[in-house]
C-alpha cells in the first residue's frame, strides 16, 4: 500500500514538473523572436516588480476584508460558579453573562470606504507599473533595433575604409603616393574599425538588456529581434486630440487621488470612533438561597476630553495632513504631466523634421560615394586626404541617420507615455 502511494505521489510530481516545464517552454517560444506585437506582453509577464505590486493589491483587499465584519468585536460569554455557606447550610451558585459591543456611529462603513480607496489606489499603481514596464520594454526594443542597424552599417563602413587604406598602401608602395598619405588612410580605417567594435558591444548589451527584461536567455537564439526603427503610428494626432494630455488619464494621478480619499475616510472614521460604543449584556444567575435572577445591562464608555482621555485628535490630524500631502502631490503631478506632454510633443515633431532631412536619395548617394572612394583613389581622380575627408563626412551622415531615427522612436514612446496612452496594451 505504501509503495503504491509513493508511486502515485511520484507520478503526480513528475506530471506537475512536466507541466511547468512545458508552460515555460511555450512562454519562451511565444516571446521568440521578439517583435513589436509581443515585446510588451512578454515584458509584463516577466516582471517581478509587477508581481510585487499585485501582492500589495492583494494585501489591500485583505484589509478590506478585515474591516468588513458587521460586529466590531466578538461577543463575550462569561460563566462562573461557586458554593455558598449561609446559616449552617451550603448550596451551589451559578452565573452566566453574554456581552456584545455595538457600533452606532457608522464606523464600519467609513472604514470600508477607506479600504476600498486603498484598493483603488493600489490598483492604479499596478496599472502605472504595467505602463512603466511597457515604456521600458519599448525603449529597450528600439535601442536593440538601432544597435543592430548601427552594427550592420559599421560593418559596411569598415569594409569601405579598409579598401581605401589598402588602395592607398598599394599606391604608396609603387611610389605613386607619399607614405604619410597611406598612413593617414590606415589610421582612418583603424578609427572606423573601433567604431565597428563599439557598435558590436552596444548591440550585445542592448540585446542582453531586452532579453533580460523579457525573462529570456540570450543563448540558443532566444534573443532574435525583428522589426524596423519606425516610431508609433499616429501618436502625435492622438495626443493632439487630448488637449494638455489630460493628466487625469495617468494612473499615477488617479492613484494619488484615491490615496487622498483614503486618508480623508480614515480621518472621518477616527471622528466616528470617538462616539462611545454601547455594550449590551444579558446575564443570568441561579442561587439556592436567592433564587433565579435574569438581567439586561447597557454600558457606555466615558469620553474624557483633553490629554487625559482617548480623543484620537493626533490620528485625525495625521490623516488630514496625509490627505493634503496626497492632494499636493496629485496637483504637482498634473502640472508635470502638462509640461511633459508639451516637451515630448515638441521633441517628437523636431526629430520628425530631422528624419525628413535624411532623404532616401541622399542616403543612397552617400552609400554609393563610399563604395566609389577606393575606385576614385585608385584611378587617381581623388587625393588620399580628400578621400578621407569625404569618407568621414559620409560616415557621419549615415550614422546620424540611424541616431536620429532612434531618437524619433524614443520620442514617440515618451510622448505616448506623457499623454497617458495605454502602452501596456501594446502598440498605441
Amino acid at each position: 500500500m505504501q509503495k503504491r502511494t509513493l508511486k502515485c505521489v511520484s507520478a503526480a510530481v513528475l506530471v506537475a514538473v512536466t507541466n511547468v516545464a512545458m508552460t515555460n517552454a511555450q512562454s519562451a517560444r511565444s516571446c521568440s523572436p521578439i517583435t513589436r506585437s509581443n515585446v510588451v506582453p512578454c515584458a509584463i509577464s516577466a516582471s517581478y516588480a509587477l508581481a510585487a505590486d499585485n501582492y500589495s493589491r492583494e494585501a489591500a483587499e485583505g484589509r478590506r476584508t478585515a474591516v468588513s465584519p458587521l460586529l466590531p468585536s466578538n461577543p463575550v460569554l462569561s460563566v462562573f460558579g461557586g458554593r455558598r455557606w449561609q446559616s449552617g447550610e451550603d448550596g451551589h451558585h451559578w452565573a452566566a453573562s453574554l456581552s456584545q459591543e455595538l457600533e452606532i456611529a457608522g464606523q464600519r462603513e467609513v472604514r470600508r470606504e477607506a479600504a476600498q480607496a486603498d484598493i483603488e489606489s493600489q490598483s492604479q499603481r499596478v496599472v502605472a507599473r504595467r505602463r512603466e514596464i511597457a515604456v521600458e520594454a519599448w525603449i529597450a526594443y528600439f535601442n536593440a533595433i538601432a544597435a543592430a542597424e548601427e552594427l550592420r552599417l559599421a560593418g559596411r563602413l569598415a569594409q569601405t575604409a579598409q579598401r581605401v587604406a589598402t588602395v592607398a598602401r598599394a599606391k604608396a608602395e609603387k611610389g605613386l603616393l607619399a607614405p604619410i598619405d597611406a598612413d593617414i588612410a590606415d589610421a582612418a580605417s583603424v578609427r572606423v574599425l573601433q567604431g565597428k567594435l563599439a557598435a558590436d558591444r552596444r548591440s550585445v548589451a542592448m540585446n542582453a538588456t531586452l532579453t533580460s527584461l523579457l525573462g529570456l536567455s540570450s543563448s540558443g537564439g532566444s534573443g532574435a529581434i525583428e522589426g524596423e526603427l519606425v516610431p508609433f503610428d499616429g501618436v502625435a494626432s492622438t495626443v493632439g486630440v487630448r488637449a494638455g494630455g489630460q493628466p487625469d488619464l495617468r494612473p499615477e494621478v488617479r492613484a494619488l487621488d484615491a490615496e487622498r480619499r483614503a486618508h480623508e475616510a480614515r480621518a472621518h472614521a477616527f471622528r466616528r470612533i470617538r462616539v462611545p460604543n454601547p455594550t449590551v449584556t444579558l446575564a443570568g444567575e441561579t442561587d439556592r438561597f436567592e433564587g433565579h435572577v435574569f438581567a439586561v445591562g447597557l454600558a457606555f464608555p466615558i469620553p474624557i476630553p483633553g490629554n487625559v482621555g482617548r480623543t484620537y485628535a493626533g490620528e485625525i490630524a495625521e490623516e488630514e495632513a496625509l490627505s493634503r500631502r496626497s492632494a499636493a502631490e496629485r496637483d504637482k503631478l498634473r502640472r508635470d504631466v502638462s509640461l511633459q506632454v508639451t516637451t515630448a510633443r515638441n521633441a517628437f515633431e523636431s526629430y520628425g523634421q530631422e528624419v525628413q532631412a535624411f532623404s532616401s536619395d541622399r542616403l543612397s548617394r552617400a552609400e554609393e560615394d563610399l563604395r566609389a572612394l577606393a575606385d576614385e583613389l585608385e584611378a587617381g581622380r581623388l587625393a588620399v586626404r580628400d578621400a578621407i575627408v569625404a569618407q568621414q563626412a559620409m560616415i557621419d551622415l549615415l550614422q546620424a541617420n540611424v541616431a536620429t531615427r532612434r531618437a524619433w522612436c524614443l520620442a514617440s514612446v515618451e510622448l505616448a507615455f506623457a499623454a497617458g496612452l495605454p502602452l501596456e496594451r501594446g502598440t498605441p
